[in-house]
């Protein structure tokens, strides 16, 4: 009886590692996700560190990379769990200045898009429809995404938050290309980087729901 014990202990020991390495994997997995974005939405935006920051998000990142590098099972679970911690404190803040952004891209959008139909009821020349349909249906999108950006903060979800406050500029940005204007200053780098390359996708394919990153 002994050995077939001991085989059960054994079988069940395995299991539960299997499953700990699995947990530390799609936490790292997530943890990866979540500060890709955050460096993606800094840099595309220019948003800079916050100074009041605690540790730097690179540092943060070297210290899990080096402690899975190391692979001692303590450590890693304690970079992660300190890097968690940095992650949604330093998401949190950002989240505050992506609000602020969204809505200031999203109401340059509407602007824009009143001016062209002022213009376009003056002189009398009409825009082709699939045109007009294209500038209304990436508004309405971009505010839908704002609004449902700050549902999830408000449930604590910043990484959603985060990832609905971009696809909303997005949204933003392509309604501005549908009406053939430059993005507004500070807002260059993430038409070409994020909004562009859908827009050259739907123009060779019917306009559809869009997905970033």
């Amino acid at each position: 009886m002994k050995p077939i014990a001991y085989l059960i202990i054994l079988c069940m020991s395995l299991s539960l590692l299997g499953k700990t390495t699995l947990s530390y994997r799609e936490r790292k997995k997530q943890f990866d996700q979540k500060i890709s974005l955050i460096f993606d939405i800094r840099e595309n935006l220019s948003i800079a560190e916050e100074p009041t920051v605690r540790n730097p998000l690179e540092a943060v990142k070297q210290n899990v990379e080096e402690a899975y590098r190391a692979g001692a099972r303590a450590e890693i679970e304690k970079s992660l769990t300190l890097a968690e911690g940095e992650i949604t404190y330093v998401a949190r803040k950002l989240c505050d200045r992506l609000e602020d952004i969204a809505a200031d891209i999203y109401q340059k959008a509407q602007v824009s898009h009143y001016q062209m139909e002022t213009e376009e009821k003056s002189s009398g020349k009409k825009l082709e429809w699939d045109t007009k349909e294209k500038i209304s249906r990436y508004l309405g999108m971009a505010k839908t995404e704002k609004d449902h950006a700050r549902d999830f903060f408000v449930s604590g979800n910043y990484h959603m938050s985060l990832h609905t406050y971009k696809r909303s500029i997005v949204y933003s940005l392509l309604s501005l290309r549908a009406q053939n204007v430059n993005p507004p200053e500070g807002f260059t780098n993430a038409a070409n980087s994020w909004a562009e390359p859908i827009w050259q996708s739907v123009n060779k394919q019917k306009l559809g729901t869009i997905q970033t990153n």
